[in-house]
């Protein structure tokens, strides 16, 4: 459920303009992204550099200068003493500051206006060349009274916005690199510097996380002087071999002014002569993750001024670099190494899981094993009790032996499996399982057991035996019911055959 604090349909137009930006390059999460933005009055650039190098101890200060309102001064009394000592400091405090390198925001891909087709720009040629016209004096009108807004102004940078007329494609970042290289290469030919393919904010990153120099050069095709500079300074191979040396871990960017990213760079760098050059790395004095402009190289000069410009100021700060980039490998190889060592106790633990969830599946099938065992048992015990009081219960109804005097009499002679012949009558109306019954009970029969008990409840009875004749072979079974007269007739010859026994003799 959204809070109050980052409720999304609360926010006007240009706010959630500035959350979809600001989020497409950090991708923080929405929660989080909607109080920074609000702290940095919902300027971008701003919110951009506080995520990235942490947010100042003033943040009342910080709105301000994102409303380009000077903070206010209190009120102070001094004589020229102390004016002209003030002075001296602040000049001295002004040439040794280091001014923190910008981190430009590019305009995503998605919200980059898309060109429209020639027949539109052909029907709208007019309508923009009347623009172009009525433009020039409405911006000089402008320009002497500042104080009339008639046109829209950027609220980062306070000047008027323009208007891309060059005609040139608004690219991605990366593909903006590619196409001042190949445009390079085709002007003024095959060089080997180390050019890279990425943006300016991608680029500075990758600077301040391997504690690297950036440096930034910016050309304006436009000024007379970008000629010379590329042909005698930045394809001298002194500068080139300076450039690619690894040892100076140098990462170059150039960007030309008619690109969108490159002119943004030029207007946060606060560039303005040409060729531009600016030296950035981090500044570990001024805090842990601050990376700063250490030197700013502008104007035509030779190849020989410009390599020992960027050699003095490349000198004063690899040393410090150097201590910060091992103190930064030491950090990630602590970090690497306890992130191991808490994989190898993760995969620890999950053995021991799987021992114990093994051991624990073992002792409960070997549990279930012996219940099951258990329960058989019983079941088997109780089962043989139940047997036994139904053959008692039965004993006691097998009618008796009929006399001489009875005319419908069956005389059968039985040989059982563990006794010898045995000779029997039975009535003709008694039914075949009266002949089953005596078999099953005739050792309580012979024993004389003939007590009265109940039959057993939820008890059903099955013989393990079958009666047969021989020749021929005639199976009598219980199950098909009938009477003995019917199924023997008046005499007869049995045999009484265990059903597994007889089994296995067929399977034989």
């Amino acid at each position: 459920m959204a809070t109050p604090d980052s409720d999304i349909s609360e926010l006007t137009e240009a706010q959630q303009l500035a959350l979809q930006q600001y989020t497409s390059v950090t991708d923080q999460d929405v929660r989080a992204a909607i109080p920074l933005l609000r702290r940095s009055q919902w300027n971008v650039e701003i919110a951009v550099a506080k995520f990235f190098d942490g947010e100042g101890p003033d943040l009342v200060a910080e709105a301000l200068a994102a409303q380009n309102v000077p903070p206010p001064r209190a009120p102070r009394q001094e004589n020229l003493q102390q004016s002209l000592l003030h002075g001296q400091v602040n000049a001295l405090r002004s040439q040794n500051r280091l001014d923190a390198a910008p981190r430009v925001v590019p305009q995503p891909e998605s919200q980059a206006l898309p060109q429209p087709s020639l027949i539109l720009a052909i029907i709208f040629t007019p309508f923009k060349l009347l623009y172009k016209i009525l433009a020039v004096p409405f911006r000089f009108f402008a320009y002497l009274f500042p104080f009339l807004r008639i046109f829209p102004r950027n609220p980062t940078t306070g000047t008027l916005r323009s208007v891309n007329t060059s005609g040139r494609r608004a690219l991605s970042p990366a593909d903006a690199a590619q196409r001042v290289q190949r445009e390079f290469t085709e002007e003024y030919g095959e060089n080997s510097l180390p050019w890279t393919s990425q943006g300016y904010a991608t680029s500075l990153d990758q600077t301040k996380r391997e504690y690297g120099f950036l440096l930034v050069i910016l050309l304006s095709p436009e000024h007379d002087d970008t000629t010379s500079f590329c042909r005698e300074v930045l394809m001298n191979a002194e500068v080139t071999s300076f450039l690619n040396d690894p040892t100076n871990t140098m990462r170059v960017w150039i960007g030309d002014l008619r690109d969108s990213e490159a002119y943004q760079v030029s207007t946060a760098l606060k560039c303005t002569k040409f060729p531009f050059s600016a030296l950035i790395c981090n500044t570990p004095e001024i805090s842990s993750t601050s990376i700063s402009v250490v030197s700013r190289l502008t104007g035509p000069m030779t190849a020989s001024t410009y390599l020992s410009k960027l050699r003095a100021a490349h000198a004063a700060r690899a040393s410090q670099l150097e201590t910060g980039r091992v103190a930064h490998n030491l950090q990630n190889s602590e970090r690497n190494l306890r992130a191991e060592q808490d994989q190898a106790y993760e995969r620890s633990l999950a053995q021991d899981r799987e021992r114990a969830r093994q051991r624990r599946e073992a002792e409960a099938a070997a549990a279930a094993a012996e219940k099951a065992r258990l329960d058989a048992e019983r079941n088997a015990t109780l089962l043989a009790e139940k047997r036994k009081a139904w053959r008692k219960w039965r004993a006691s109804k097998v009618k008796p032996e009929p006399g001489l005097e009875e005319k419908e009499i069956v005389r059968i002679a039985l040989k059982l499996p563990e006794a010898a012949r045995v000779m029997r009558k039975f009535r003709a109306s008694d039914e075949i399982e009266e002949l089953y019954a005596f078999v099953e009970c005739y050792e309580d029969l012979q024993a004389g057991i003939t007590e009265e008990v109940e039959k057993p409840e939820g008890y059903e009875h099955e013989f393990g035996f079958r009666i047969v004749s021989t020749l021929p072979r005639v199976v009598y079974d219980v199950k098909g019911g009938g009477t003995i007269g019917e199924k023997v007739g008046r005499s007869g010859n049995l045999i009484v055959e265990s059903i597994f026994e007889g089994e296995e003799e067929e399977g034989e």
